[in-house]
């Protein structure tokens, strides 16, 4: 038995239960029985009050500086949107309640994109994409009152496979991959990928472990020769992009194709100012580290942040000193519980203080078992200008051969200093 929109009595009755479980960080625009229900489907293995902790970390970014309910009503201007491009196309026909989005994954210049700017600028500017697929499915579940989903179709012609391919699907990639998977539970009906040349079937078998596991059972793979054909199994012709077109197929629906990134853009062809006097700070593996500021509502806060190994870096509003369960604190940004390493492009931000309060800069490297990680800080503070804060983390050495004390481009001994 279930009722009208699907949903069975049991789900319903979860539902209410998690609902109260995240009232308090739950905003009126998330709050829908589909987005909850998304949840439920995703963590189907855990208990409820599990489901609950990872619900309120998504909720607690939602609530950032990065406002994220509010983001699909802005304009698409961030500088990476003309390098990756908008996808949706239109609705399934073929699957119902299902919308097209098409990844222009052999055309988008990934490489590029991750020399000139940070995982988490590069998450800034895709957060925006993942919030207008949201607010679409949102918006065709209120008008259907049935569960609605993203086929994610990934093109990847023109992908040329090199060890460079393969560092940024075991790093940067997996990081994103992640990041969505973490927050965007249960957005996904399918991964088609189309136009796969045979070296691809390859290199996903070697990185399919790194996937998060409900990632890689969600993957259709269609044919070389014939995924034309095989594609309208999952989609209508009129929701499929031109560029496909050939002498037997047409295809109506237009998207724009990326443009690769400059290499005078990347970042260790710019001259950048690296922030003195800097400090080192030790984290062993399987630590982490955090470092506390007394904040008031209307300080600037602002981060420079490298290091030459994997680490996880957030910003957080801390009701006292000894609270540290980063899982469900305050975010005054979104959270990277893994950035790969070392980082080519710095975590660079800021942020408007809201309360005032005790903020802590959280340094992870909870997932190393062996290996250490040094970086240095600096804080400094113009009190004069309502306390304007900057902490800066870096590697003194090298990282990724960029040296921050010559701010040029070089490979040098790691243990060198």
């Amino acid at each position: 038995m279930t009722v009208s929109n699907g949903i069975t009595p049991e789900d319903q009755r979860k539902i209410a239960e998690l609902r109260e479980l995240v009232k308090d960080d739950l905003s009126e625009y998330y709050d829908t029985d589909f987005n909850l229900l998304r949840w439920l489907q995703g963590h189907s293995q855990l208990e409820l009050v599990d489901i609950a902790r990872k619900l309120r970390h998504h909720l607690k970014a939602r609530k950032s500086t990065w406002d994220l309910d509010n983001l699909h009503k802005k304009d698409r201007t961030h500088p990476i949107h003309n390098h990756w491009r908008h996808g949706i196309t239109g609705l399934s026909g073929a699957l119902e309640n299902v919308i097209v989005n098409i990844e222009q994954c052999g055309r988008t210049d990934y490489k590029g994109m991750m020399e000139c700017y940070s995982v988490s600028e590069v998450m800034r500017a895709r957060i925006f994409d993942l919030e207008v697929m949201l607010a679409e499915c949102m918006e065709l579940e209120r008008k259907t009152g049935k569960q609605a989903w993203i086929l994610y179709v990934m093109d990847v012609t023109g992908l040329e496979y090199n060890k460079k391919l393969y560092d940024l699907m075991r790093t940067y990639m997996r990081a994103l991959a992640e990041f969505m998977s973490d927050h965007y539970v249960e957005m996904i009906k399918f991964f088609v990928p189309v136009s796969v040349p045979s070296f691809a079937f390859a290199l996903y078998v070697i990185v399919r472990p790194l996937l998060p596991e409900r990632t890689k059972n969600k993957v259709r793979f269609l044919s070389s020769l014939h995924w034309r054909d095989e594609i309208l199994e999952f989609s209508q012709n009129d929701s499929l992009p031109d560029i496909w077109n050939d002498e037997t197929h047409m295809f109506p629906a237009h998207i724009d194709v990326p443009q690769p990134f400059p290499k005078d853009c990347y970042y260790c062809n710019k001259i950048s100012k690296v922030p003195e006097n800097l400090q080192v700070i030790d984290v062993a593996g399987g630590k982490y580290h955090s470092l506390s500021l007394s904040l008031r509502r209307g300080d600037k806060v602002s981060w420079w942040v490298t290091a030459n190994r994997s680490f996880g870096f957030g910003v957080f509003h801390a009701r006292d000193e000894n609270e540290n369960d980063y899982d469900i604190m305050d975010q005054v940004v979104p959270t990277f519980p893994w950035i790969p390493g070392p980082t080519t492009a710095p975590l660079e931000d800021s942020a408007e203080i809201a309360k005032d309060g005790l903020y802590k800069f959280w340094i992870s490297n909870e997932r190393s078992w062996w290996s250490s990680i040094k970086l240095c800080s600096v804080r400094q503070a113009d009190f004069i200008n309502f306390c304007i804060m900057l902490m800066s983390i870096t590697q003194r050495t090298v990282y990724s051969g960029f040296d921050a004390h010559k701010g040029y481009c070089e490979k040098l001994d790691p243990y060198e200093r």
